[in-house]
Protein backbone atom coordinates (compact mmCIF):
# COMPACT_ATOMS: atom_id res chain seq x y z
CA UNK A 1 0.00 0.00 0.00
CA UNK A 2 3.10 2.54 0.69
CA UNK A 3 4.37 2.10 -2.45
CA UNK A 4 0.72 2.98 -4.13
CA UNK A 5 0.03 5.93 -1.66
CA UNK A 6 3.70 7.34 -2.75
CA UNK A 7 2.75 6.95 -6.52
CA UNK A 8 -0.72 8.06 -6.48
CA UNK A 9 0.40 11.06 -4.51
CA UNK A 10 3.00 11.94 -6.80
CA UNK A 11 0.80 11.99 -9.40
CA UNK A 12 -1.73 14.21 -7.97
CA UNK A 13 -0.28 16.32 -6.10
CA UNK A 14 -0.02 19.22 -9.02
CA UNK A 15 -4.44 18.77 -9.12
CA UNK A 16 -3.95 18.02 -12.55
CA UNK A 17 -7.90 19.47 -13.83
CA UNK A 18 -10.49 17.26 -15.40
CA UNK A 19 -10.61 17.36 -18.94
CA UNK A 20 -14.37 18.50 -18.24
CA UNK A 21 -17.58 17.56 -16.03
CA UNK A 22 -20.16 14.99 -17.32
CA UNK A 23 -22.27 16.27 -19.79
CA UNK A 24 -25.37 16.96 -18.87
CA UNK A 25 -28.25 14.82 -20.14
CA UNK A 26 -32.07 15.44 -20.80
CA UNK A 27 -34.86 12.86 -19.06
CA UNK A 28 -38.06 11.81 -20.88
CA UNK A 29 -40.87 9.73 -20.75
CA UNK A 30 -43.70 7.39 -22.39
CA UNK A 31 -46.90 7.26 -22.13
CA UNK A 32 -49.42 4.60 -22.62
CA UNK A 33 -52.50 5.95 -20.95
CA UNK A 34 -54.88 8.35 -22.59
CA UNK A 35 -56.59 9.65 -19.85
CA UNK A 36 -54.40 12.84 -20.14
CA UNK A 37 -55.94 13.21 -23.71
CA UNK A 38 -59.20 12.66 -23.25
CA UNK A 39 -59.94 14.13 -19.44
CA UNK A 40 -59.07 17.90 -18.46
CA UNK A 41 -58.47 16.53 -15.18
CA UNK A 42 -55.91 13.82 -16.02
CA UNK A 43 -53.55 15.98 -18.43
CA UNK A 44 -53.83 18.54 -15.71
CA UNK A 45 -52.40 16.07 -13.79
CA UNK A 46 -49.96 14.79 -16.53
CA UNK A 47 -48.50 18.33 -16.83
CA UNK A 48 -47.68 18.46 -13.17
CA UNK A 49 -46.21 15.68 -13.60
CA UNK A 50 -44.04 16.67 -16.16
CA UNK A 51 -43.14 19.69 -15.35
CA UNK A 52 -42.15 19.07 -11.67
CA UNK A 53 -38.56 20.57 -10.54
CA UNK A 54 -38.27 16.70 -8.26
CA UNK A 55 -35.58 14.40 -9.47
CA UNK A 56 -35.97 13.08 -11.88
CA UNK A 57 -37.44 15.61 -13.75
CA UNK A 58 -38.85 15.45 -17.48
CA UNK A 59 -39.42 18.84 -17.59
CA UNK A 60 -38.72 20.00 -21.37
CA UNK A 61 -37.94 16.76 -22.44
CA UNK A 62 -39.31 14.36 -24.44
CA UNK A 63 -42.76 12.81 -24.05
CA UNK A 64 -43.79 9.57 -26.21
CA UNK A 65 -47.84 9.60 -25.89
CA UNK A 66 -49.69 6.41 -27.26
CA UNK A 67 -52.42 8.47 -29.52
CA UNK A 68 -53.47 6.09 -32.32
CA UNK A 69 -56.09 4.54 -30.26
CA UNK A 70 -57.64 8.11 -30.00
CA UNK A 71 -57.00 9.21 -33.18
CA UNK A 72 -59.49 6.48 -35.22
CA UNK A 73 -61.39 9.63 -36.66
CA UNK A 74 -61.90 13.23 -36.22
CA UNK A 75 -64.24 12.52 -33.54
CA UNK A 76 -61.13 13.46 -31.03
CA UNK A 77 -59.11 15.58 -32.56
CA UNK A 78 -60.28 18.59 -30.42
CA UNK A 79 -58.93 16.32 -27.33
CA UNK A 80 -55.60 15.54 -29.03
CA UNK A 81 -55.85 19.78 -29.73
CA UNK A 82 -56.19 20.14 -26.01
CA UNK A 83 -53.36 18.16 -25.54
CA UNK A 84 -50.50 19.37 -27.83
CA UNK A 85 -51.91 23.06 -26.77
CA UNK A 86 -51.36 21.85 -23.22
CA UNK A 87 -47.58 19.79 -23.73
CA UNK A 88 -46.33 22.44 -25.90
CA UNK A 89 -47.11 25.06 -23.97
CA UNK A 90 -45.31 23.54 -20.76
CA UNK A 91 -41.95 23.81 -23.51
CA UNK A 92 -42.42 19.56 -23.70
CA UNK A 93 -41.60 18.00 -27.20
CA UNK A 94 -43.96 15.17 -28.04
CA UNK A 95 -43.93 12.14 -29.99
CA UNK A 96 -47.58 10.49 -30.74
CA UNK A 97 -47.04 7.21 -30.66
CA UNK A 98 -48.67 3.96 -32.33
CA UNK A 99 -48.01 0.50 -30.51
CA UNK A 100 -48.19 -3.25 -31.51
CA UNK A 101 -45.85 -5.15 -29.22
CA UNK A 102 -47.47 -8.38 -31.14
CA UNK A 103 -46.51 -7.72 -34.88
CA UNK A 104 -46.49 -10.46 -37.27
CA UNK A 105 -46.98 -10.77 -40.79
CA UNK A 106 -50.59 -12.25 -40.63
CA UNK A 107 -53.76 -9.05 -41.08
CA UNK A 108 -54.30 -6.50 -38.34
CA UNK A 109 -50.54 -7.43 -37.54
CA UNK A 110 -49.23 -6.10 -40.42
CA UNK A 111 -47.29 -3.80 -42.31
CA UNK A 112 -51.03 -2.74 -43.70
CA UNK A 113 -52.26 -2.03 -40.64
CA UNK A 114 -48.92 0.09 -39.16
CA UNK A 115 -49.32 2.32 -41.94
CA UNK A 116 -53.35 2.27 -41.72
CA UNK A 117 -52.75 3.97 -37.94
CA UNK A 118 -49.63 6.31 -39.02
CA UNK A 119 -52.06 7.81 -41.49
CA UNK A 120 -54.95 8.40 -39.69
CA UNK A 121 -51.88 10.07 -36.81
CA UNK A 122 -50.63 12.08 -40.61
CA UNK A 123 -54.30 12.96 -41.16
CA UNK A 124 -54.79 14.78 -38.32
CA UNK A 125 -51.52 16.46 -38.28
CA UNK A 126 -52.29 17.66 -41.77
CA UNK A 127 -55.01 20.27 -40.37
CA UNK A 128 -53.96 20.43 -36.64
CA UNK A 129 -54.64 23.97 -35.68
CA UNK A 130 -52.73 24.32 -32.61
CA UNK A 131 -49.73 27.05 -32.32
CA UNK A 132 -46.76 25.13 -31.52
CA UNK A 133 -44.00 27.08 -30.21
CA UNK A 134 -41.84 24.11 -28.05
CA UNK A 135 -42.10 21.19 -31.40
CA UNK A 136 -40.42 23.10 -33.83
CA UNK A 137 -38.56 21.17 -37.00
CA UNK A 138 -35.70 22.99 -38.85
CA UNK A 139 -36.45 25.89 -41.06
CA UNK A 140 -38.91 26.57 -37.94
CA UNK A 141 -41.46 24.41 -39.15
CA UNK A 142 -44.12 23.35 -36.64
CA UNK A 143 -43.14 19.65 -36.59
CA UNK A 144 -44.30 16.52 -34.20
CA UNK A 145 -42.72 13.23 -34.45
CA UNK A 146 -44.54 9.87 -35.18
CA UNK A 147 -43.01 6.65 -32.51
CA UNK A 148 -43.58 3.47 -33.78
CA UNK A 149 -43.37 0.46 -31.00
CA UNK A 150 -43.71 -2.20 -33.30
CA UNK A 151 -42.26 -5.57 -32.09
CA UNK A 152 -41.98 -8.25 -33.97
CA UNK A 153 -43.26 -11.96 -33.08
CA UNK A 154 -43.79 -15.19 -34.57
CA UNK A 155 -43.19 -15.69 -38.22
CA UNK A 156 -41.99 -11.71 -38.46
CA UNK A 157 -38.09 -11.19 -39.48
CA UNK A 158 -35.98 -8.25 -38.69
CA UNK A 159 -35.82 -7.41 -42.52
CA UNK A 160 -39.96 -7.85 -42.38
CA UNK A 161 -39.71 -5.18 -39.83
CA UNK A 162 -36.95 -2.95 -41.71
CA UNK A 163 -39.65 -3.05 -44.61
CA UNK A 164 -42.13 -2.19 -42.61
CA UNK A 165 -40.47 0.88 -41.18
CA UNK A 166 -39.32 1.74 -45.02
CA UNK A 167 -43.48 2.12 -45.88
CA UNK A 168 -43.94 4.24 -42.78
CA UNK A 169 -40.95 6.56 -44.05
CA UNK A 170 -42.56 7.03 -47.24
CA UNK A 171 -45.88 8.25 -45.78
CA UNK A 172 -43.61 10.58 -44.06
CA UNK A 173 -42.39 12.04 -46.84
CA UNK A 174 -45.44 12.06 -48.71
CA UNK A 175 -47.26 13.85 -45.73
CA UNK A 176 -44.74 16.56 -45.72
CA UNK A 177 -44.27 16.95 -49.19
CA UNK A 178 -48.24 18.20 -48.98
CA UNK A 179 -47.80 21.34 -47.32
CA UNK A 180 -49.32 19.85 -43.96
CA UNK A 181 -50.01 22.53 -41.08
CA UNK A 182 -47.32 20.06 -39.16
CA UNK A 183 -44.79 18.34 -40.75
CA UNK A 184 -43.49 14.95 -38.58
CA UNK A 185 -40.61 13.30 -38.28
CA UNK A 186 -40.30 9.49 -37.13
CA UNK A 187 -38.56 7.79 -34.13
CA UNK A 188 -38.71 3.86 -33.01
CA UNK A 189 -38.67 2.35 -29.88
CA UNK A 190 -37.06 -1.39 -29.91
CA UNK A 191 -36.29 -3.99 -27.85
CA UNK A 192 -32.77 -5.25 -27.34
CA UNK A 193 -33.64 -8.84 -29.45
CA UNK A 194 -34.77 -6.57 -32.32
CA UNK A 195 -31.21 -4.39 -31.65
CA UNK A 196 -29.26 -7.99 -32.05
CA UNK A 197 -30.91 -9.51 -34.67
CA UNK A 198 -30.64 -5.96 -36.27
CA UNK A 199 -26.97 -5.63 -35.73
CA UNK A 200 -25.66 -9.20 -36.20
CA UNK A 201 -27.78 -8.94 -39.68
CA UNK A 202 -26.48 -5.57 -40.52
CA UNK A 203 -29.42 -4.14 -40.75
CA UNK A 204 -29.10 -1.10 -38.74
CA UNK A 205 -27.95 0.99 -41.62
CA UNK A 206 -31.35 0.09 -43.29
CA UNK A 207 -33.14 1.04 -40.13
CA UNK A 208 -31.07 4.10 -39.91
CA UNK A 209 -32.20 5.38 -42.96
CA UNK A 210 -35.93 5.62 -42.12
CA UNK A 211 -35.81 6.80 -38.48
CA UNK A 212 -34.53 9.90 -37.16
CA UNK A 213 -33.92 8.64 -33.43
CA UNK A 214 -34.16 5.14 -32.43
CA UNK A 215 -34.59 4.07 -28.67
CA UNK A 216 -33.82 0.54 -26.89
CA UNK A 217 -35.00 -0.61 -23.96
CA UNK A 218 -31.52 -1.35 -21.78
CA UNK A 219 -31.53 -3.15 -18.59
CA UNK A 220 -28.52 -1.79 -15.63
CA UNK A 221 -26.82 -4.89 -14.36
CA UNK A 222 -26.69 -3.95 -10.75
CA UNK A 223 -25.44 -6.94 -9.74
CA UNK A 224 -24.89 -8.93 -12.74
CA UNK A 225 -28.05 -11.03 -13.77
CA UNK A 226 -26.40 -14.12 -15.11
CA UNK A 227 -28.93 -15.82 -13.26
CA UNK A 228 -32.16 -14.30 -11.80
CA UNK A 229 -31.26 -12.04 -9.40
CA UNK A 230 -28.32 -13.79 -7.43
CA UNK A 231 -25.29 -12.38 -6.14
CA UNK A 232 -24.74 -8.73 -5.25
CA UNK A 233 -20.79 -8.24 -6.95
CA UNK A 234 -21.41 -6.14 -9.64
CA UNK A 235 -17.48 -6.12 -10.84
CA UNK A 236 -17.66 -8.54 -13.25
CA UNK A 237 -20.30 -7.16 -15.45
CA UNK A 238 -19.74 -4.14 -18.02
CA UNK A 239 -22.22 -0.99 -17.11
CA UNK A 240 -25.62 -1.88 -19.08
CA UNK A 241 -26.27 1.74 -19.93
CA UNK A 242 -22.50 2.64 -20.70
CA UNK A 243 -22.35 -0.53 -23.14
CA UNK A 244 -26.15 0.01 -24.91
CA UNK A 245 -24.92 3.34 -25.10
CA UNK A 246 -21.89 2.86 -26.52
CA UNK A 247 -23.08 0.36 -28.94
CA UNK A 248 -26.44 2.74 -30.17
CA UNK A 249 -24.09 5.67 -30.53
CA UNK A 250 -21.68 4.40 -32.99
CA UNK A 251 -24.20 3.03 -35.14
CA UNK A 252 -26.16 6.42 -34.70
CA UNK A 253 -25.46 8.58 -38.20
CA UNK A 254 -24.85 12.09 -37.88
CA UNK A 255 -27.93 14.30 -37.75
CA UNK A 256 -29.64 11.43 -35.48
CA UNK A 257 -30.60 10.54 -32.34
CA UNK A 258 -30.13 7.52 -29.96
CA UNK A 259 -32.21 7.14 -26.55
CA UNK A 260 -32.16 4.46 -23.72
CA UNK A 261 -35.61 3.34 -22.12
CA UNK A 262 -35.27 2.35 -18.38
CA UNK A 263 -38.19 0.09 -16.75
CA UNK A 264 -39.79 1.45 -13.65
CA UNK A 265 -42.44 -1.16 -13.95
CA UNK A 266 -43.87 -2.71 -10.26
CA UNK A 267 -45.06 -5.86 -11.88
CA UNK A 268 -43.12 -6.79 -14.91
CA UNK A 269 -41.67 -10.11 -16.24
CA UNK A 270 -38.76 -10.58 -14.75
CA UNK A 271 -38.69 -7.90 -12.58
CA UNK A 272 -35.37 -8.29 -10.40
CA UNK A 273 -33.55 -8.44 -13.46
CA UNK A 274 -35.07 -5.96 -15.59
CA UNK A 275 -36.64 -3.35 -13.56
CA UNK A 276 -35.93 -0.40 -11.26
CA UNK A 277 -39.39 -1.15 -9.93
CA UNK A 278 -38.25 -4.54 -7.87
CA UNK A 279 -39.07 -4.80 -4.16
CA UNK A 280 -35.11 -4.32 -3.30
CA UNK A 281 -34.92 -0.73 -5.47
CA UNK A 282 -38.66 0.62 -4.89
CA UNK A 283 -39.67 -0.45 -1.38
CA UNK A 284 -35.49 -1.05 -0.05
CA UNK A 285 -36.45 -3.01 3.24
CA UNK A 286 -33.18 -0.92 4.78
CA UNK A 287 -34.33 2.30 4.37
CA UNK A 288 -36.75 5.13 6.15
CA UNK A 289 -37.27 6.94 3.20
CA UNK A 290 -37.73 4.50 0.24
CA UNK A 291 -38.89 7.38 -2.51
CA UNK A 292 -35.26 9.13 -2.10
CA UNK A 293 -33.65 5.77 -1.68
CA UNK A 294 -35.48 4.62 -5.08
CA UNK A 295 -35.12 8.70 -6.90
CA UNK A 296 -31.18 8.63 -5.80
CA UNK A 297 -30.58 4.93 -6.55
CA UNK A 298 -31.99 5.40 -10.45
CA UNK A 299 -30.17 9.07 -10.57
CA UNK A 300 -27.14 7.37 -9.24
CA UNK A 301 -27.27 4.78 -11.77
CA UNK A 302 -27.76 6.84 -14.58
CA UNK A 303 -25.08 9.16 -13.82
CA UNK A 304 -22.62 6.61 -13.47
CA UNK A 305 -23.57 4.83 -17.15
CA UNK A 306 -23.66 8.58 -18.71
CA UNK A 307 -20.09 9.20 -16.96
CA UNK A 308 -18.58 6.00 -18.54
CA UNK A 309 -19.39 6.98 -22.02
CA UNK A 310 -17.45 9.89 -24.45
CA UNK A 311 -18.45 13.52 -25.37
CA UNK A 312 -18.28 12.06 -28.63
CA UNK A 313 -20.91 9.17 -27.99
CA UNK A 314 -22.98 11.47 -25.34
CA UNK A 315 -23.45 13.55 -28.03
CA UNK A 316 -25.37 11.49 -30.09
CA UNK A 317 -27.97 11.17 -27.59
CA UNK A 318 -31.44 12.55 -27.73
CA UNK A 319 -31.46 16.41 -26.54
CA UNK A 320 -34.80 16.25 -24.75
CA UNK A 321 -34.36 12.46 -23.70
CA UNK A 322 -31.07 10.80 -23.19
CA UNK A 323 -33.04 8.43 -20.47
CA UNK A 324 -36.57 7.55 -21.34
CA UNK A 325 -38.81 6.48 -18.53
CA UNK A 326 -41.12 3.38 -19.45
CA UNK A 327 -43.59 5.21 -18.38
CA UNK A 328 -45.95 7.36 -17.15
CA UNK A 329 -48.09 5.61 -14.75
CA UNK A 330 -44.57 3.88 -12.74
CA UNK A 331 -42.62 7.11 -13.39
CA UNK A 332 -45.42 8.86 -11.46
CA UNK A 333 -45.29 6.34 -8.28
CA UNK A 334 -41.77 5.91 -8.46
CA UNK A 335 -40.84 9.82 -8.03
CA UNK A 336 -44.22 10.93 -6.46
CA UNK A 337 -45.72 8.02 -4.97
CA UNK A 338 -49.42 9.06 -7.07
CA UNK A 339 -51.07 6.74 -8.92
CA UNK A 340 -52.32 8.38 -12.34
CA UNK A 341 -56.03 7.48 -13.69
CA UNK A 342 -55.99 4.12 -15.88
CA UNK A 343 -52.57 3.02 -14.13
CA UNK A 344 -51.55 0.50 -11.70
CA UNK A 345 -51.23 0.60 -7.78
CA UNK A 346 -48.27 2.27 -6.28
CA UNK A 347 -46.74 -1.20 -4.85
CA UNK A 348 -44.70 -3.76 -6.44
CA UNK A 349 -47.28 -6.84 -7.47
CA UNK A 350 -46.16 -10.10 -9.10
CA UNK A 351 -42.83 -10.51 -9.88
CA UNK A 352 -41.41 -7.51 -8.18
CA UNK A 353 -42.94 -8.27 -5.20
CA UNK A 354 -40.30 -11.28 -3.95
CA UNK A 355 -38.65 -9.84 -0.38
CA UNK A 356 -36.48 -13.10 -1.29
CA UNK A 357 -34.73 -12.18 -4.12
CA UNK A 358 -31.51 -10.15 -3.44
CA UNK A 359 -31.23 -6.22 -3.34
CA UNK A 360 -29.22 -5.09 -6.28
CA UNK A 361 -26.50 -2.72 -5.41
CA UNK A 362 -24.93 0.64 -6.61
CA UNK A 363 -21.75 1.93 -5.38
CA UNK A 364 -22.80 5.56 -4.03
CA UNK A 365 -19.84 5.85 -1.23
CA UNK A 366 -16.99 8.39 -2.48
CA UNK A 367 -13.62 6.75 -2.62
CA UNK A 368 -15.39 3.24 -3.34
CA UNK A 369 -13.83 3.53 -6.81
CA UNK A 370 -14.66 -0.33 -8.39
CA UNK A 371 -18.29 -0.68 -6.35
CA UNK A 372 -17.40 -3.48 -4.65
CA UNK A 373 -18.86 -1.92 -1.03
CA UNK A 374 -15.09 -1.75 0.68
CA UNK A 375 -12.63 1.06 0.12
CA UNK A 376 -9.06 -1.14 -0.17
CA UNK A 377 -6.32 -1.77 -1.90
CA UNK A 378 -7.91 -2.59 -5.15
CA UNK A 379 -9.80 1.05 -5.33
CA UNK A 380 -5.97 2.84 -4.64
CA UNK A 381 -4.73 0.44 -7.61
CA UNK A 382 -7.49 1.62 -9.74
CA UNK A 383 -7.21 5.00 -8.64
CA UNK A 384 -3.42 5.34 -9.98
CA UNK A 385 -4.67 3.80 -12.70
CA UNK A 386 -7.59 6.48 -14.01
CA UNK A 387 -5.71 9.58 -13.16
CA UNK A 388 -6.34 11.65 -15.39
CA UNK A 389 -9.67 10.76 -16.49
CA UNK A 390 -12.91 12.22 -15.24
CA UNK A 391 -13.69 8.95 -13.44
CA UNK A 392 -11.07 9.23 -10.94
CA UNK A 393 -12.43 12.62 -9.43
CA UNK A 394 -14.00 11.08 -6.77
CA UNK A 395 -15.20 14.24 -4.41
CA UNK A 396 -16.60 15.39 -8.09
CA UNK A 397 -15.30 19.29 -7.59
CA UNK A 398 -13.51 19.32 -11.51
CA UNK A 399 -10.39 18.57 -10.22
CA UNK A 400 -8.32 15.78 -9.83
CA UNK A 401 -6.40 15.97 -6.50
CA UNK A 402 -4.93 15.19 -3.55
CA UNK A 403 -8.53 15.93 -2.01
CA UNK A 404 -9.80 12.70 -3.92
CA UNK A 405 -6.95 10.56 -2.55
CA UNK A 406 -8.01 11.87 1.40
CA UNK A 407 -11.87 11.11 0.61
CA UNK A 408 -10.52 7.69 -0.58
CA UNK A 409 -8.19 7.01 2.84
CA UNK A 410 -10.89 8.80 4.77
CA UNK A 411 -13.60 6.32 4.00
CA UNK A 412 -11.03 3.22 4.24
CA UNK A 413 -12.97 0.00 5.03
CA UNK A 414 -16.43 -1.91 4.47
CA UNK A 415 -19.33 0.53 3.53
CA UNK A 416 -22.03 1.23 5.58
Amino acid sequence: MTHLLVSVCAAIASGAACAAPPSPYSVGMMNWLEQPITSSVDRAAFIQCCTSSSLPTVAGGWIIQEAAGVVQGSALYTDLDAYLTAVDGAGLHVSLNYGDDDWTTASGHDTASVSDNVQNLLAYLTQCPVTLSTNIGSGGTPTIDINLDVEPKGAATASDWVAMATAVRGLITTHNASSPNVHATLSGFINTNLLDELDTGNLLPQAWQQFDSLIVMAYRNLPCFTAQCTGTDSMPCADGFALAGSTLAAATPAGKHCAIALELGLDVGSCNKISFGTTGIYDHPGSSDPTAYRTGFLRTAMQQGWNLMTPAEQSKFHPHGAYIMHSYQWFSCFRDGLQPTGGGACQPAGPCNDPTACIPTLSTHLGDVNGDGTVDDADLELLESMLGTCTADIDRDGTIDVFDLLELIDRWGTCP
